[in-house]
């Protein structure tokens, strides 16, 4: 069945002649029309784009002369993503009828490699909750299991690959908004060193360099792929261009990686500790040192400035629409705003200033690690209505994931070993600044070691 290759497979098939973009687009629509109803994923789903889109694929490729591998194959785009002429409306009400005139950077060049979107994934409001649900579009479901969540904020992007609606997925990523729903549903999820990926057009930005593009896929080759897309310099994004040329990483070299699963008194829950620990066994045998380690942060001070930098943020959202906002908004973003309309302009500074101070800490701290391994999230995925899994609150269940953004370095959750009772987990790798290579080579031994890519849900084969 090929809704169940990866974008990688699925390009061969179309260099032979095996079938054509328009087919593989009326399997992901078919495929969306049958799930979306359990699923809720999509928010918009621009099916004349798409098809236009499929037809001039099919015609290049009829020519012989495909513009690349993702040429004609399904995409899907986070809704707080700039697609010019489809609706962005951040999840939030009071982005109802916005509709943005041109693409960000990063679809602009989904569309130049001839990639076919297929529409805007749900996001809760502001992108701005660990699970996805709002008032604009309500509750997304979880493909293992319809009473879970997918995660947040990226839900819907990880609920249709996980589907196997489409192959690949374009999220964001501001405390871990990839790498989280993709360790809920068994994906890849990855959140580039800041700047790897350039933005240009967009909403006014979260947590200030906090969020960035995060790519989804099933195997490492489909991530491969569509981060070679995505990745590299634009002049529209100063961020992106003060990379060096990015260190590359001889396949199979010896690797010294430390490992962690608690912070103090926190920490993952048993099950995830074991698939982290089961991780780090097999890359002792592939040519890693490995050893466990301290957290490289103070996580009390972390979410001192996350606290006032996401609640200014919310703040300089909801002030433009001074008549409306506190009716318009989901509690969550409302209890926000008001804490940031609150934050003196010494008090924001102050937390900038901490930032900083905490980001010199991060990289003393590191040491001579070529990287480290922690879990994705503190517990698997949990109820889709609830805030949290059972016994954690959200900064527990977050904790591993918002270090990364604020330290602004490369990070990847991969699928680990299962929970027991079949729920995905997934196994974070976190690299030094600008070293998304290393994250790449690791995750490929990791996927070498344990394959994941046959890994499907159950409601993924009812179709």
């Amino acid at each position: 069945m090929t809704w169940q290759l990866d974008a990688t497979a699925l390009s061969a098939l179309l260099d032979a002649r095996d079938t054509t973009p328009l087919r593989l687009l009326e399997q992901a629509l078919a495929r969306l029309d049958a799930l979306e109803p359990v699923l809720n994923a999509f928010t918009h789903v621009d099916r004349d784009g798409a098809l236009a889109a499929a037809r001039d694929a099919t015609a290049r490729q009829a020519a012989g002369c495909r513009l690349g591998p993702l040429d004609g194959i399904p995409v899907s785009v986070k809704d707080n993503i700039f697609v010019a002429g489809l609706p962005a409306r951040w999840g939030s009400l009071l982005f109802r009828d916005h509709v943005p005139d041109r693409d960000d950077i990063c679809v602009e060049r989904l569309r130049a490699a001839g990639a076919v979107i297929v529409g805007k994934t749900t996001t809760p409001e502001f992108a701005m909750l660990g699970r996805t649900d709002s008032r604009l579009s309500g509750v997304t479901r979880s493909p293992w299991d319809r009473a879970l969540t997918p995660g947040g904020s990226s839900g819907g992007a990880s609920a249709s690959v996980a589907a196997g609606v489409t192959t690949l997925a374009i999220g964001t990523d501001m405390g871990g908004s990839t790498r989280l729903p993709a360790s809920y549903t068994g994906l890849v999820g990855m959140r580039p060193s800041t700047g790897r990926i350039p933005r240009r057009y967009g909403f006014p930005a979260t947590c200030i360099d906090f969020q960035v593009i995060g790519p989804f896929a099933r195997t490492m080759r489909d991530m491969r792929l569509l981060y070679g897309v995505l990745a590299g310099p634009d002049p529209r994004d100063p961020y992106s261009e003060r990379f060096a040329p990015a260190p590359e990483v001889t396949p199979g070299r010896r690797l010294r990686i430390g490992w962690f699963t608690a912070i103090g008194d926190e920490g993952a829950t048993p099950e995830v500790a074991a698939s982290v620990s089961a991780a780090v066994s097999g890359l002792e045998g592939a040519n890693c040192e490995v050893g466990p380690v301290s957290a490289p942060f103070d996580l009390g001070a972390l979410r001192g400035f996350h606290a006032t930098l996401t609640a200014a943020a919310a703040a300089r959202i909801v002030v433009r629409f001074p008549d409306r906002w506190r009716e318009d908004t989901c509690d969550n973003v409302r209890a926000a705003a008001e804490r940031g309309l609150a934050i003196t302009a010494a008090a924001y500074v102050d937390a900038l200033d901490a930032l900083a101070a905490w980001r010199a800490d991060v990289t003393a701290a590191w040491g001579d690690y070529d990287a480290l391994i922690c879990p994705t999230a503190a517990a698997p995925a949990w109820r889709a209505e609830d805030d949290a899994p059972p016994g954690l609150s959200p900064a527990t269940q977050g904790m591993f994931g918002a270090w990364i953004n604020a330290s602004g370095l490369p990070g990847m959750s991969v699928p680990g070993q299962p929970h027991p009772d079949g729920r995905p987990i997934g196994v974070q790798i976190v690299a030094p600044f600008g070293h998304d290579a290393v994250v790449f080579e690791i995750a490929a031994r990791l996927e070498a070691l344990a394959p994941w890519a046959d890994r499907w849900p159950a409601l993924a084969s009812t179709v």
